[in-house]
């Protein structure tokens, strides 16, 4: 099982919750049941495997003779009894308890006076049972699993002559909208093509309510903390708390945290238990406000940071991209220098090389060629030439 059909049961399992819940779905937000009618109900059932596995010839394996008719259990979320005072048939106070004596669970029989118990439950009788069943995914075979839980209870009421009405609710906790059939006509519609058949096939109906998106008609029937879970998820972002004190803060936050997966929650919890661990009543309104608040705030403080960091970055980039503009300038005008330098050194050799050639050629044509030797050996000399020549 899930951690959200646990948190759930959890929060579900309260009795102020339970009969919120029965008076807000069943009774349309009537305050017909209250915690002192209500009792732990078995949340688990019997059935018998009789279907067998027998071969063609109809023979069983001993392994497959000791499985027929082996009894299988099936359990339920939550269940309780309403009940009612069995001399003089009026609705009356019953102590909340687990139905167990000696640390050993009662038997309780159905549909008749409640005895053997505590005193303060004797000469009570059962009204009505009421079971909650959780589901966060779509279950395609739900339908054919309430029948079997209603068959189950309706089964020992046959054996043991007494009677009351089971009343099963599925609180459905997924986000997704619930497409699986609702009712056994429409399961078996493929097979009921002949109108004729429809009205011999009981249309057992699932009660399902889509806990995370009811409608704010619904929401303001509940009364106790139920009313907080059904209204944050609907809500979501745009959730205004309310000034509803919490009386079941672990269970409500535990349910919360495991259906939204928001980290924050469990932040909320530990404060909260801390407050009322301090003798304080807890308001959501007030705490879950308070919360947020120093969190925007602490948020807020740390996004400044944040921007103060980018904008000191960009302002580095920009020093940087001037510094390293400025440093190009300055190589750029050294390359300059050194290209400038280095072009000169060969435009002075190239003239340089024009003005030896031409004076060697002005010797060769006067018939100078010892001149001529001599000035490639003795610059001083050579400058002579150059005068002599007017080179």
């Amino acid at each position: 099982m899930g951690q959200k059909d646990l948190t759930a049961k959890e929060l579900e399992n309260r009795a102020d919750v339970f009969a919120d819940i029965i008076n807000a779905l069943v009774y349309e937000g009537e305050q017909i049941v209250s915690s002192e009618m209500l009792c732990a109900a078995p949340t688990e059932t019997l059935y018998a495997d009789i279907t067998g596995k027998g071969n063609d010839k109809g023979l069983k394996t001993e392994a497959e003779e000791e499985q027929y008719g082996r009894l299988h259990n099936q359990y339920h979320d939550v269940s309780k009894y309403e009940t009612m005072d069995y001399e003089n048939r009026t609705e009356g106070r019953l102590a909340v308890h687990s139905c167990r004596r000696n640390g050993k669970k009662e038997d309780i029989k159905r549909g008749s006076k409640i005895s053997g118990l505590p005193d303060d439950v004797a000469g009570r009788t059962i009204k009505i049972q009421y079971i909650l069943e959780n589901e966060s995914n779509e279950n395609y075979r739900l339908l054919l699993r309430k029948a079997g839980y209603e068959g189950a209870v309706y089964r020992n009421e046959y054996e043991e002559g007494q009677i009351y009405p089971v009343v099963i609710l599925v609180l459905y906790w997924g986000d997704k909208e619930w497409k699986p059939h609702l009712d056994m006509r429409e399961l078996f519609a493929d097979k009921l093509e002949n109108p004729m058949i429809k009205k011999y096939v009981d249309n057992i109906k699932l009660h399902l309510y889509p806990m995370a998106h009811l409608p704010e008609e619904i929401r303001q029937r509940f009364r106790s903390d139920m009313r907080i879970v059904v209204d944050y998820l609907a809500e979501g972002k745009s959730y205004k708390p309310t000034g509803q004190i919490i009386r079941h803060i672990g269970p409500v936050m535990r349910l919360l945290y495991a259906l939204t997966g928001e980290k924050e929650l469990e932040e909320i919890l530990l404060g909260m238990q801390d407050r009322q661990a301090e003798g304080e009543g807890v308001v959501m309104g007030e705490y879950y406000t308070t919360y947020f608040a120093r969190k925007c705030r602490q948020e807020g403080r740390e996004e400044g940071r944040q921007e103060g960091r980018e904008e000191g970055r960009q302002e580095g980039r920009e020093e940087g991209r001037q510094e390293g503009r400025e440093e190009g300038r300055q190589e750029g005008r050294e390359e300059g220098r050194q290209e400038g330098r280095e072009e000169g050194e060969q435009v002075g050799i190239k003239k340089g090389m024009d003005r030896l050639n031409s004076l060697i050629s002005a010797l060769i044509e006067k018939g100078r060629e010892e001149d001529m030797k001599r000035s490639l050996k003795d610059r001083k000399y050579q400058k002579e030439l150059f005068k002599e020549f007017g080179l």
